[in-house]
């Protein structure tokens, strides 16, 4: 049985950043993934319009990262293998009430990102880790079994190899198998809503300013791309069933109508993701000697696009909880491992609230609530030092 220091499911963005920062810490530690290898995604090129569809865009995929995830980010490595032809920055946000006239503008740095171009950049670092002999990767390979001791972990991999660590750290997302095994049940919820994702190409330039819109039927997100007249939309709706069906210029034309005029006229849309929405939270984060990050942890409504940051925000806790301690004690990695799931649960079950909140807030079409909610954007908007609290809120400083 191979033994490691730590063993990680899940090769995605959270679980790829953790076996880069756990190998920095001088660690060796394998991780697998059930699906493939990543693959570079294609090259930058230029995109077309024809009878109002955008073709040749980028992914629709992207996250807003925060001030603290760059930095996060920086000390991975992960800008030798990201063009800077692929990065967004955004100085600014803007929300409004799409059925009314209440508006809010606060100072909110960051950058949006690819998910795939990002996979791509810190799976390059990671390949460099391995051929350093300080990690083994295993893609296209589940987790069979797994137990969860105070001395360590052992597991069963679908390639039948078995593998012990002294910690397990399960990054598989949302519907992870991992988290199942160990047995740690979660509180979920499903939404009237779902999501669709795409690019579009308006009129006007987006100067960097990330934009929201609260719709009748959900929040409709502009997220500024490095063309100065592209933005990906993220649009949570109960009416995207819908929408999938409407002609390229129909779907313009309705997205144009909640941009109110902020963007100009909606020229093309490239094509659409569709996923459904919920909220998730894990009733712990830890076991004996097993621990949950990113969305196997806790997943939330894309409306305050603050997902991938918690993630991140998992595994620095997680890494400083361990730097305290010394893997192959029991007490000590039993304290650290409490001392993460006290920092973190509390703050990504404050975001749930926050967010859960926002669209309860936003969804409801009653008239008296409408213009309560039109009033406070107002109100809020007039308050510098609230602002101030929001801006370090969107930056992972607070």
């Amino acid at each position: 049985m191979d033994r490691f220091d730590y063993v990680i499911a899940g090769g995605g963005l959270v679980g790829l950043a953790c076996a880069i920062e756990f190998s920095q810490m001088g660690l060796r530690g394998l991780l697998f993934d059930q699906g493939a290898e990543p693959k570079a995604p294609p090259a930058i090129g230029h995109a077309e319009i024809v009878n109002h569809q955008l073709l040749n865009a980028g992914s629709p995929r992207v996250s807003a990262i925060n001030p603290a995830s760059i930095q996060f980010l920086d000390r991975l490595g992960w800008r030798s293998n990201y063009s800077d032809a692929g990065l967004s920055p955004f100085s600014e946000m803007l929300v409004w009430d799409g059925e009314g006239g209440g508006d809010l503008g606060f100072p909110a740095e960051g950058l949006i990102i690819e998910n795939d171009r990002l996979r791509w950049a810190l799976h390059q670092v990671v390949k460099a880790l391995v051929q350093a002999g300080r990690l083994v990767c295993r893609w296209q390979t589940g987790i069979q079994d797994v137990e969860d001791a105070a001395d360590g972990v052992s597991l069963r991999l679908t390639s039948g190899e078995a593998i012990s660590a002294e910690l397990m750290v399960a990054a598989d997302g949302a519907r992870s198998k991992t988290r199942d095994l160990l047995g740690i049940r979660t509180l979920s919820w499903q939404y009237n809503q779902t999501a669709i994702a795409g690019v579009i190409a308006t009129g006007r330039p987006h100067g960097q300013v990330a934009r929201q819109c609260f719709t009748p039927d959900g929040p409709l997100a502009f997220l500024p791309l490095p063309e100065p007249d592209q933005n990906v939309i993220v649009w949570s709706s109960t009416k995207n069933d819908e929408r999938l069906n409407l002609s390229p210029s129909a779907l313009c034309a309705e997205i144009e109508k909640y941009a109110e005029g902020a963007l100009g006229h909606v020229r093309a849309v490239g094509p659409l993701a569709h996923f459904p929405l919920q909220q998730q939270q894990a009733h712990r984060y830890v076991g004996k000697a097993s621990v949950l990050v990113g969305d196997a942890a806790h997943s939330i409504h894309p409306l305050a696009g603050q997902g991938l940051n918690l993630g991140f925000a998992d595994v620095k806790a997680l890494a400083a909880a361990l730097q305290k301690t010394r893997l192959g004690s029991k007490r000590g990695l039993t304290a650290a491992l409490q001392v993460y799931q006290g920092q973190r649960r509390p703050l990504n079950l404050r975001m749930m609230a926050t967010t859960e909140l926002l669209k309860r807030v936003f969804d409801p079409p009653s008239p008296a609530l409408r213009l309560a909610r039109n009033i406070g954007l107002r109100w809020l908007d007039s308050q510098s030092r609230l602002k101030q609290a929001l801006t370090l809120a969107a930056s992972g400083h607070m």
